[in-house]
């Protein structure tokens, strides 16, 4: 029977012969998700003026694409876009502009994600949602207690979560960021400060409100929607840094999620999160190839798309059921 690391390594090696760029299909996702988005903020302009029922697919479109841009940042931040930083560099900052989301500093907290993800001992490293334990509950203050249920319960996570974690924390600059992530933020917040004001001169804010700013809103919501279910379900992994383990941490940490294909195209096949974060080289055109031929190769749980809301109960981690649970009652 083979042990534990040479199950990983056999799954390793199998998921490495998915790493390999297909170039051509990557110009296209590229140049057709920046003229689709930027083409249908154009359009949300027109229809606002002179087709206000127009609106109703325009910014949707805009959503989608939105999200299609965060997809590509994503992989570039991974170097698993192009082949070269510098493609990958260059592709991703023109992605992230049109959603606010500074390319640098996302590819580093992401990557300090990568790095860090399941360790109990480094959470302040991982820019993961706020997960305390129950012990660590138990010992808080009756403030920290309002604020932690507070930022965990169904009603923020779907309101102000997605606001804050991706349109008000990629704005500041932080002394644990390096330094190519804080000079993003400071010329990316020049230049939307610039945008905004030449924008201003003949754009009203309820207009700017309704083509740009909605479908942002509704792209954070996706997103942090799907945030949630990559690592928060009640069979994750959380150890302490002496007992934790990077691939299982990565693979076992992070959900393999059945939905339907328009969200997996969507969401750039992020569903295979376990594949991911495993073999974080995939482009996320060829996850679904390699999560067929993955099969079992390692166990794991198909969890519902729809299962995700349940989840949202789970708010504590238990050390001695090595589970994530509700609150426990008698803290209430």
């Amino acid at each position: 029977m083979k042990s534990r690391q040479q199950q990983f390594e056999q799954a390793s090696e199998l998921l490495k012969a998915f790493t390999a760029k297909n170039i051509p299909l990557a110009h296209w996702y590229f140049f057709s998700t920046l003229f689709i988005l930027w083409s249908s903020l154009f359009l949300s302009h027109y229809f606002f003026h002179h087709f206000s029922w127009g609106l109703v697919l325009s910014v949707p479109l805009c959503t989608l694409f939105m999200c299609r841009s965060y997809v590509i940042e994503h992989d570039c931040g991974h170097g698993s876009f192009y082949r070269s930083e510098n493609a990958n560099s260059i592709a991703g900052n023109f992605m992230g502009f049109g959603i606010l989301i500074p390319y640098s500093l996302w590819k580093y907290i992401h990557h300090s994600h990568h790095l860090n993800v399941g360790n109990l001992d480094k959470r302040a490293f991982n820019p993961e949602i706020w997960t305390m334990t129950v012990d660590e509950y138990q010992q808080s203050s009756i403030f920290k207690k309002l604020g932690y249920r507070f930022m965990r319960s169904k009603f923020t996570r779907f309101t102000i979560t997605p606001t804050i974690n991706l349109g008000l924390m990629f704005r500041f600059v932080h002394p644990r960021f390096n330094w190519k992530a804080n000079v993003s933020v400071i010329v990316h917040d020049i230049l939307y400060i610039v945008i905004l004001w030449k924008v201003h001169q003949f754009m009203s804010w309820k207009e700017l409100l309704v083509i740009f700013y909605i479908p942002l809103v509704i792209f954070y919501f996706v997103a942090s929607y799907t945030f949630y279910a990559q690592h928060q379900f009640e069979d994750t992994y959380w150890e302490k840094d002496e007992d934790w383990s990077y691939q299982e941490a990565s693979f076992y940490g992070s959900t393999f999620i059945a939905a339907p294909k328009w969200y997996c195209w969507l969401t750039g096949n992020v569903v295979f999160h376990n594949i991911h974060h495993l073999m974080s080289g995939i482009p996320f055109y060829r996850l679904d190839e390699a999560q067929k031929a993955f099969g079992q190769t390692l166990p794991y749980r198909l969890i519902p798309l729809g299962e995700v809301w349940q989840m949202l109960s789970l708010k504590v981690w238990d050390e001695e059921q090595k589970k994530l649970v509700p609150i426990p009652k008698s803290n209430h």
